[in-house]
């Protein structure tokens, strides 16, 4: 039997967040992945970015406005003329939540200047995914459901469920707002929730066009997807398989194998094995990092390879034992309630305190989703490991 062929990865040089520089990397990696002129003409195109929080651009959290801008020029140039943005934060899907994250992160000028129409209704619908696994329907944004080609523009981040952020885990963003928590809650495991989202995104590759554009000109490393730090990378990828994508992209940030939801992604022959990725352009070696910082949920390259196996363990068991714990700083809670609105499981609740009101985490009931240290606007959330997998640092 033949090995399966899967689309190639375009790796383009870029060091800043510069619109034209930006654009000649994307038309370079359209041609070098043989795109006709007309590649976009006549369809209905919604990008996709990844607006995590409501954060400015230099905190590496989410989309860079020059990057969506380079991205809608790019689009445009090849025949689009129908383009949408469409996303869903975690948190109150509403229009003025909308309306803030857009702002916040830069994407509202932006658009003005492009004239590019945003999002701001929370119509949904349910859509089935009969090659899933494990989870068999969806309900995600409708300019989402409705488009012929989804761009996904995603940061190249670590995370501190799933190591890695990428094309892939941005995906989950077309489910609406406080949904996302509910979806953690049914798929409350890491091997599991893996298996949802990449039912999530076989499901989307197989209903629409798909273009990936991930933006590693600067990343997030460490307590990703907002509470890490930027670091610089200076690549910029393209391809037309999601998987392929984040397959470079691990490897690029020294996470290859070692990212859940690409290793379930590769057992079901959707992903290139570790080091098989068809690159044009620029060669990974040109942007590998070999110090890039994990999340701290991670235990270290030993301790990682120990957590990720603990679900499987005499039945799971070990599992809440050894997984790292969120904790509340005390030094930085206000009591602000949005850490309780996030967590899946209703296991946070704030109370008065010497310090006033905070919150407060009942152990017993969390699952380790760590929605409540993502979402913190005041980064007030720690992860704290359990003592044996830290001296295996």
């Amino acid at each position: 039997m033949s090995e399966p062929i899967f689309p190639a990865v375009a790796a383009l040089s870029v060091r800043q967040y510069d619109r034209a520089v930006i654009l000649d990397a994307l038309r370079e990696g359209a041609r070098l992945l043989g795109f006709a002129p007309d590649r976009f003409a006549g369809k209905k195109v919604v990008l996709k970015p990844n607006l995590v929080a409501a954060m400015a651009p230099e905190n590496a959290a989410t989309t860079h406005p020059a990057f969506l801008a380079a991205a809608v020029d790019f689009l445009r140039e090849y025949g689009a003329t129908d383009l949408f943005v469409a996303e869903s934060p975690g948190g109150i899907y509403s229009e003025a939540a909308l309306r803030r994250i857009y702002k916040a992160c830069g994407i509202l000028d932006m658009a003005e200047k492009l004239n590019l129409p945003l999002n701001y209704g929370t119509d949904a619908v349910n859509v089935s995914a009969p090659g899933a696994e494990t989870c068999r329907s969806f309900h995600i944004l409708r300019p989402i459901a409705e488009a012929d080609v989804i761009v996904d523009l995603c940061r190249l981040k670590s995370h501190s469920l799933t190591r890695y952020s990428g094309v892939v885990k941005n995906f989950f963003g077309v489910i609406p707002g406080v949904e996302k928590f509910e979806m953690h809650s049914a798929y409350p495991t890491v091997p599991v929730f893996a298996k949802m989202v990449v039912d999530l995104g076989q499901m989307l590759c197989d209903a629409h066009e798909v273009l990936a554009l991930g933006d590693g000109i600067v990343a997030m490393e460490g307590n990703g997807p907002t509470g890490g730090t930027p670091r610089e990378i200076g690549a910029v990828l393209m391809s037309e398989s999601p998987f392929a994508l984040d397959a470079a992209a691990e490897e690029i940030l020294g996470f290859a194998g070692t990212v859940v939801i690409a290793e379930e992604a590769r057992r079901r022959g959707l992903c290139p094995a570790v080091g098989q990725t068809e690159i044009r352009g620029t060669p990974l070696s040109a942007f590998a990092v070999t110090d890039f910082r994990e999340p701290d949920t991670s235990g270290g390259k030993l301790g990682s390879r120990i957590l990720r196996s603990l679900p499987t363990l005499f039945g799971g068991r070990l599992a809440s034992f050894f997984s790292p714990r969120p904790q509340i700083d005390r030094q930085k809670c206000v009591g602000c309630g949005v850490c309780v609105q996030s967590c899946p499981r209703h296991t946070i609740e704030i109370r008065q305190t010497k310090r006033g009101r905070q919150a407060v985490i009942d152990d017993g009931g969390c699952i380790r989703c760590y929605c409540c240290q993502e979402l913190c606007p005041l980064h007030a959330v720690n992860i704290k490991q359990n003592p044996l997998i830290t001296l295996l640092h």
